[in-house]
């Protein structure tokens, strides 16, 4: 009986960090899957959450017990011995990649604005419509380098229901802030939008500590509702117009043919934010330091009178994650040295 190879995904979630970082690392972990490896996530304190996104994806968990980010997180993700090792996260410091490099491991970084502090991975995958080559140039190495949408990394259930081209309903809006809405944007803009002709679809995420004052919000809407988390996608592909935190989410959308507002919640989604603006289907309203609720509704309101056609057929031409399966096969033939 033949050894499977096995994958190891580095990257932690939380309501700080949000969740973003493991839910495009578990759908990348998807397509090595199927490339014939199994799938291990290795996190500190992952919450419950995510384990479950986890084992529906068919990825083991592995928890490290270390301090994070540093040389010693760097000797324990290596001491699961995988073939292949993916990172995502801004917070890895430099020691921790120093490791990696001096044991020569052969290993791929998910980046977004040249976040990471690696100098030689072997793969960058950076699925931001404004990445270029450029901003890699001084990394060592020859590393392969995947940018721009079309090497999007989406999830199963994203790719399944794409194929389908489930019809838009009309007016609806589908609203979610990320995993965790840090800065607590749902509840004001449920309330704010709540005297439109429109119907409220909110998702509240795994890890977001304001469930109760949103599901409350939410009864004080007419034709409002919360949603499963099992329903997110089918939501959303069936939605005609998205308010979206804007992170790997507008990818998610774009890729179903929904138009978004994306809402910046974080400096370094200014770029990618205002590129995907630039594509036409999506809109940005900058978030970061205060949220103009007038503007949300105004955006909403223009959109919905008719520009929606237009957005999505900007998304649809996109092609977001055509090429994503690419990315997944050169990382299966990753080796550590």
């Amino acid at each position: 009986m033949v050894d499977r190879k096995v994958a190891v995904l580095r990257a932690d979630a939380s309501g700080l960090i949000g969740v973003g970082h493991v839910m495009r690392s578990l759908a990348l972990g998807e397509a090595m899957r199927d490339a014939g490896f199994d799938v291990v996530l290795a996190s500190v304190d992952l919450p419950v959450g995510m384990r479950e996104e986890a084992r529906k994806c068919g990825i083991t968990i592995v928890d490290l017990n270390c301090v994070q980010f540093g040389a010693d997180d760097a000797l324990a993700t290596l001491a699961i011995n995988g073939n292949v090792l993916v990172v995502d996260g801004y917070l890895f410091e430099r020691n921790f990649f120093e490791i990696l490099e001096i044991k020569k491991t052969n290993f791929v970084v998910i980046d977004d604005n040249v976040e990471t502090k690696a100098l030689a991975p072997s793969v960058v995958i950076n699925q931001n419509p404004h990445a270029t080559t450029e901003m890699y140039a001084h990394l060592s190495g020859n590393p392969k380098l995947f940018l721009g949408l079309q090497y999007a990394l989406l999830r199963r259930e994203v790719r399944e229901a794409a194929k389908l081209s489930l019809v838009p309903v009309a007016k609806k809006v589908f609203v979610a802030m990320g995993g965790s809405d840090f800065l607590k944007l749902t509840e004001p803009i449920v309330l704010a939008l709540k005297d439109l002709d429109l119907e409220l679809c909110v998702a509240v995420g795994p890890t977001n500590s304001q469930r109760e004052r949103i599901e409350d919000a939410v009864k004080l809407v007419p034709r409002a509702r919360v949603i499963r988390q099992d329903d997110y996608i089918t939501e959303l592909a069936t939605s005609s117009l998205a308010i979206l935190a804007a992170g790997s989410s507008l990818w998610e959308a774009a890729a179903l043919g929904v138009p978004t507002i994306g809402l910046i919640v974080a400096d370094n989604q200014s770029e990618s934010a205002r590129a995907a603006e630039g594509l036409a289907f999506s809109n940005a309203i900058d978030c970061c330091r205060t949220l103009d609720l007038g503007a949300v509704v105004h955006e909403v309101s223009n959109c919905l009178l008719g520009r929606t056609i237009l957005m999505r057929e900007s998304a649809l031409n996109t092609k977001v994650g055509d090429e994503a399966m690419t990315v997944a096969l050169t990382a299966s033939n990753l080796d550590r040295g």
